[in-house]
C-alpha cells in the first residue's frame, strides 16, 4: 500500500523504458489533419489498447483500464489473467484490491465531517482523540498534516510481511491498529516536510469513528458506497476465493505465494479495498457532482498544497512548462501483486482509470500513455 512520489516517478520513467523495450510506438498513426476531436480521440484509445495489449503480452499487464471524457466512459477493457496461477481471464466485472487509492474513501469521509461542522483542517488529533497516549503528537499534529502526509506520523509496518501475520491476525479494529503505534512523537516536525505514510490515515480513520459514532467500515459503505451507488465496492477479505476477484501474488523465500500472506487481509483506513474501475469511475462522479461533498470543499481539496498532495488527494501534473492540460488529481496504489491509479484531469474532462494485479509501478504506464502520447505528438 506504499505509494509516494518517488513511486511515481518511477511509474512514469518505466512508461518510457517499456516503450523502447517493447517497440511500441507512440507516434505512429497519427491523426489525420482531417480527423475531428472525436476521431482523433479514437485513434489515441486505439494506441492505447495496443500498449496494453503489447505490456500483457509480455507479461507487464494484467487487469482493466477504463477512460472517460466529459461524463462518458469511451474505453473499457480487461487484460491478461484474474488469477495468474489460473486458467479464467479478468474481466471489466472483476474487482481489484485499491491498495492506498482507498485513502480517497478516508479523505472523503474526513471531508464529510469537515462540511458537518464536526472538525476543521486545524483540528489537532488530541480534540477528538481525547486519550491519544503520545501527548506530543496528539497536541502538535493537524487533520491538514495528515492528510498531506506532512505530520511525520510514519509507517505501520507491523501491518505488512509475513513476519508480522501473528500482529494481522489480532487486529480487528481500526482501535487495534491505531494502538500499534500510538506510543510514537511525530518522526520530525509536524508541517516541515512530506514523507508519504500509513499511519496517519489509520488515525483519521480512527477519528471518523469518533466523530460518527460508527465503525469505519460501517461509515464508508453507508456515506460514501451507498450514496455513489458503488455497489462491487467492499472491504472483502483478501483470501476470499470468488471468481470475480484478482489475486495478486509475491515472492516469499524464494517461492510465489499469494499476496494476502504478506498483507491486511481486508480493507482499513490506509486503502486496501476492493472494487471495479466502474465503480470507481461512479465515485469520481460522485465527488465531481456535489453527492459526496461539497462542491467547494472538494475543490479546495485538489489544489496542490505540498509537492504532489493536495488535501487527501494527489494533486499533480503542474509547474513551470507543464501544459496545464495536465493537472490531475485523484490516487495510486501498490503492493505486493497490486498496482492501481485512479486519475482525473479537469480541464480536459477525463478520468483515466488502471487497477491490476500486477506489482507496481507495472501500471502505471499505461495510466500514463494517453496524456505522454499527446505531449509527444505535439513535438
Amino acid at each position: 500500500m506504499h505509494v509516494c512520489s518517488v513511486v511515481r516517478g518511477i511509474g512514469f520513467r518505466w512508461s518510457l523504458c517499456l516503450v523502447v523495450a517493447l517497440g511500441v510506438s507512440t507516434t505512429a498513426a497519427a491523426a489525420p489533419p482531417s480527423a475531428g476531436p472525436d476521431e482523433a480521440y479514437a485513434i489515441s484509445l486505439a494506441r492505447l489498447d495496443g500498449f496494453a495489449q503489447g505490456l500483457t503480452q509480455a507479461g507487464k499487464f494484467s487487469g482493466v483500464v477504463l477512460v472517460a471524457r466529459h461524463g462518458r466512459v469511451l474505453f473499457d477493457k480487461a487484460y491478461g489473467k484474474r488469477d495468474a496461477e489460473r486458467s479464467d481471464l479478468a474481466t471489466i466485472h472483476t474487482r481489484f484490491n485499491l491498495a492506498s487509492a482507498g485513502k480517497m474513501f478516508t479523505t472523503v469521509a474526513i471531508l464529510q465531517q469537515i462540511a458537518a461542522g464536526r472538525l476543521s483542517f486545524d483540528t489537532r488529533v488530541g480534540q477528538v482523540l481525547k486519550h491519544y497516549p503520545n501527548r506530543r503528537f496528539a497536541d502538535e499534529v493537524t487533520v491538514r498534516e495528515l492528510l498531506t502526509h506532512t505530520s511525520g506520523a510514519g509507517d505501520i509496518a507491523q501491518l505488512f510481511g509475513k513476519e508480522n501475520a501473528a500482529v494481522r491476525a489480532r487486529m480487528h479494529s481500526v482501535a487495534d491498529m491505531v494502538a500499534l503505534e500510538d506510543h510514537r512523537p511525530p518522526v520530525f516536525k509536524p508541517g516541515s516536510k512530506l514523507v508519504y505514510d500509513n499511519y496517519g490515515y489509520v488515525v483519521l480513520g480512527r477519528m471518523v469513528e469518533v466523530l460518527s459514532g460508527e465503525d469505519f467500515d460501517t461509515y464508508v459503505k453507508r456515506h460514501i458506497f451507498v450514496p455513489a451507488d458503488m455497489t462491487h465496492t467492499s472491504f472483502a477479505q483478501c483470501s476470499t476465493h470468488v471468481p470475480d476477484l484478482a489475486v495478486g501474488y509475491t515472492t516469499v523465500d524464494g517461492k510465489r505465494v499469494p499476496n494476502c500472506e504478506v498483507l491486511p487481509n481486508r480493507g482499513f483506513p490506509a486503502g486496501g479495498e476492493v472494487s471495479t474501475a466502474r465503480d470507481m469511475y461512479r465515485f469520481v462522479r460522485a465527488l465531481e457532482s456535489g453527492k459526496l461533498v461539497p462542491p467547494a470543499l472538494f475543490a479546495k481539496a485538489t489544489k496542490t498544497y505540498r509537492k504532489f498532495m493536495g488535501l487527501g488527494f494527489f494533486a499533480t501534473g503542474y509547474g513551470a512548462g507543464v501544459p496545464a492540460r495536465d493537472f490531475r488529481w485523484g490516487h495510486g496504489g501498490g503492493a505486493e501483486g497490486i498496482c492501481t491509479d485512479v486519475r482525473t484531469y479537469p480541464v480536459t474532462g477525463e478520468t483515466i482509470i488502471v487497477l491490476s494485479n500486477r506489482t507496481g509501478p507495472d501500471c502505471f504506464p499505461v495510466a500514463n500513455f494517453l496524456h505522454q502520447q499527446y505531449n509527444l505528438d505535439k513535438r
